[in-house]
């Protein structure tokens, strides 16, 4: 295979981080550990290690023996009383009859009488004379010339006296320990029961037998999980000796189940145990009185199926896996070591506390090589990356700088990316306060037209709109344009955008381009032309003005000058003065919208109850004339907004010289200021209320517009209320029109400054 460009075989080799390639790795982990854990969990190599904690456990739940179990023990004292082993049988003959008179439980006597013996009559009627003693037979496999197996039996004359028998065989483990007993030996048609079985029964507590073994080889049936308690000798154990010679009381003997067997280190009969971790042996009549107290206490810990110890082993593994997809590194090695120590504890749970045995090595071995497996082919991945994306970098001719020189491979790699990476965010910080510091309304969108940058400037035009998940056709359609395309055209002129809210906006696009010249996206700006818009029509509202409403007055004026009329007629006079009064007004009126709508404000805190006192004092030579009462608030409550004084005055004089002009004479002119809220915000609320003769319909409508007249005489230049509007406007608040019968209400509502809010300023 070609290794194409340069750096290539390594992408290859090391695999992107994520995609196809990163589930297929995730993938093989999790077979290969999976694949681990099922040959562990079913074949016996981790044996070894369930062991240790199997026998970890048992010592842990070692508790007291149980008082009714009494071992009489050939011991060394014993041996050095009696003398060599083995005793001649009448010795045995004796203890049996000194347990016939201290009134004994059954008893199970673990001594071997194979061989022939004079002496077996005696032992035989000792026997015969107890009832309850229960004698071994040992059963090895294979047996003598090609036989199954073979028996070994006490004489005829002892097997008749005797009450039963039972085998007593161990079975050891691979390191040498027992753990388990079988409870019976089976071959074709013939069952022995263990020599304990019937001491068990005497309790209630013996198991049923198994059904019949077919074949002729022996089988182990029943296998017991032995309990232990504690190290050897926690048993109750009396000597041989000290029973033979009738030292021991029978009240230590009575309905007691006995054992008798060998403790004495030299007779061999002893073994390794899980209570015996330092390599102390336990003798073998402790083996059977261990599994004779388990059976008692309901049977030893049990152990799970094959299926269950899989399933059991493998979910754990699953939910180390399944972190590998969506957690940190960090976060998958906590996840992998708690799991070890969850099964752990689950383990030792079951164990002490509900009796099931699951060996625990298989799940612990299955997260032990998952997470290190899956971390190098992370890492490896991760590196290969890593070269590739400096390699990139190098190729499109950026030098980085700060590199380090020392450590590993990966350090000076993580080294190289820190600088690129570091490059590429300055570049971006760069272009991030480049797009900020754009006058206009300005967002980037990727090649499906989806936002992927934007400025202050365009948060504040589209607001909640410019979200996550924001593109072009949302916000042209948020501004009223659902034909968004047309505006991409660097080439055309699609022409303005006039929004809901009566803005006038002008959107422009330019193509973004990648390395290689492929499209990526578009840059859009949104330039706000309302107020450029409405400076063109208010200058062709003042050609107008000036070609022919001013011009109108003027020449009215030449007219009677030359006219024939008397030069000083007081009639003559009187025109004069109202077409001059007309002029002026009409020039003062529109200086003082262009200053409404174009200049900055000056802010400062006002009352504006006291404003309007203000109002009706400039207008109080007027009203008086005409005969008019002007009646304002009494000024007991502070009305505070925040506003440019000398606007907001000439505001509420405009309003007070309207219902002054259309109010008639010797009417009423009432002011009142009240509070309210309006959309959850304290405002100011002035009305002004004339007793004229009201307004139609197509005067109403026109109200507010410039050159706009309340009534049909067109007294005045039809410039205050507009002026109204633009100062109450741009100071937050509204101006409305409400009819009345007679006359009308002018309706002024500005935010209120209160206690608990702060000043605004809108100055400039």
């Amino acid at each position: 295979m070609a290794a194409g460009p340069k750096g290539g075989w390594k992408r290859w080799l090391g695999a992107r981080l994520t995609g196809r390639r990163a589930l297929v790795e995730w993938g093989l982990v999790a077979v290969l550990s999976a694949l681990l854990v099922g040959w562990m969990a079913l074949t016996p190599v981790a044996d070894g290690a369930d062991n240790l904690v199997y026998d970890a456990l048992m010592r842990a739940e070692a508790g007291p023996a149980d008082a009714d179990i009494v071992i009489i023990a050939i011991d060394d004292r014993s041996l050095e009383a009696l003398g060599q082993w083995p005793w001649p049988r009448d010795l045995h003959a004796r203890l049996i009859d000194r347990l016939t008179q201290a009134q004994a439980g059954p008893v199970a006597y673990d001594v071997l009488f194979t061989e022939a013996s004079p002496q077996d009559g005696a032992l035989a009627a000792a026997l015969a004379r107890n009832g309850k003693v229960r004698l071994p037979v040992v059963l090895d496999a294979p047996g003598l010339n090609g036989a199954a197996f073979r028996e070994d039996a006490p004489a005829p004359i002892l097997i008749e006296a005797a009450a039963s028998l039972g085998h007593v065989n161990l079975t050891v483990d691979d390191d040498g320990v027992v753990r388990r007993l079988p409870l019976y030996l089976q071959a074709g048609d013939r069952t022995w029961p263990h020599l304990i079985l019937p001491l068990a029964a005497a309790k209630g507590a013996a198991p049923a037998p198994p059904a019949p073994h077919d074949g002729g080889d022996l089988f182990a049936a029943s296998p017991e999980a032995l309990v232990y308690r504690g190290p050897p000798g926690a048993f109750r154990t009396l000597s041989f000796a000290d029973v033979l010679s009738g030292e021991t009381p029978a009240a230590f003997l009575k309905d007691k189940l006995v054992l008798v067997g060998a403790t004495a280190p030299g007779l061999g009969d002893r073994y390794a145990t899980p209570a015996t971790p330092h390599g102390e042996l336990r003798p073998g009549v402790e083996v059977q009185a261990a599994l004779l107290q388990t059976l008692i206490e309901g049977g030893g810990p049990r152990s799970l199926s094959p299926g269950w110890v899989l399933t059991l082993s493998l979910l754990p593994l699953g939910l180390l896996v399944a972190g590998f997809l969506v957690l940190r590194p960090a976060a998958n090695m906590a996840l992998g070591a708690g799991l070890i120590v969850l099964t752990l504890i689950a383990v030792a749970v079951a164990f002490l506390a509900g009796g099931l045995w699951f060996p625990p090595s298989a799940a612990v071995a299955g997260l032990a090589l998952a997470y290190p497996l899956w971390s190098w082919r992370r890492l490896a991945a991760a590196s290969a990356y890593m070269q590739s994306e400096v390699e990139a970098f190098e190729r499109d001719g950026v030098r980085l700088t700060g590199r380090a020189q020392g450590g590993d491979v990966v350090a000076r790699q993580v080294d190289a990316l820190r600088a690129a990476v570091r490059q590429v965010r300055d570049l971006e910080r760069f272009i991030s306060d480049t797009l900020r510091s754009l006058p206009d309304a300005t967002v980037v969108a990727d090649p499906h037209a989806r936002i992927i940058l934007s400025n202050d400037r365009a948060e504040a035009l589209f607001g909640a709109r410019l979200k996550d998940d924001a593109d072009l056709p949302l916000l042209f359609q948020s501004l009223g344009e659902p034909a968004w395309r047309r505006f991409l055209d660097p080439e055309g002129d699609p022409g303005d955008i006039t929004t809901p809210d009566s803005r006038i906006l002008k959107a422009a696009a330019a193509l973004l381009t990648d390395a290689e010249g492929q499209p990526v996206g578009h840059i859009v700006r949104f330039a706000d032309m309302t107020r450029f818009r409405a400076a063109e029509r208010q200058r062709a509202e003042a050609l107008q003005l000036l070609s022919h409403d001013m011009r109108a007055p003027q020449v009215s004026i030449l007219t009677l000058l030359d006219g024939p009329a008397p030069r000083l007629d007081p009639a003559v006079e009187r025109r004069i003065a109202d077409y001059a009064r007309q002029t002026l007004d009409l020039a003062e009126g529109y200086v003082q919208l262009a200053r409404a709508e174009s200049q900055p404000y000056r802010s400062e805190l006002l009352d504006l109850g006291q404003v309007a006192m203000d109002a009706a004092d400039i207008l109080w030579p007027q009203a008086s004339k005409k005969g008019v009462r002007i009646l304002t608030p009494d000024g007991e409550d502070e009305f505070l907004v925040q506003g440019d004084p000398a606007l907001l005055r000439r505001l509420t004089t405009n309003l007070l010289d309207n219902a002054l002009k259309y109010g008639p004479e010797g009417g009423v002119i009432q002011v009142s200021l009240t509070g309210a809220q309006e959309d959850g915000r304290p405002v100011c609320v002035l009305s002004v209320s004339d007793q004229g003769p009201g307004l139609s319909e197509e005067a109403a409508r026109r109200l507010f517009q410039a050159f706009g007249h309340g009534g049909a005489d067109h007294r005045g230049a039809g410039l205050g209320l507009a002026f109204v509007r633009t100062v109450a406007e741009r100071h937050g608040g509204t101006i409305r029109h409400q009819p009345g019968s007679p006359g009308a209400t002018f309706i002024l509502t500005l935010p209120r400054v209160t206690e608990d809010a702060e000043p605004t300023d809108r100055s400039g």
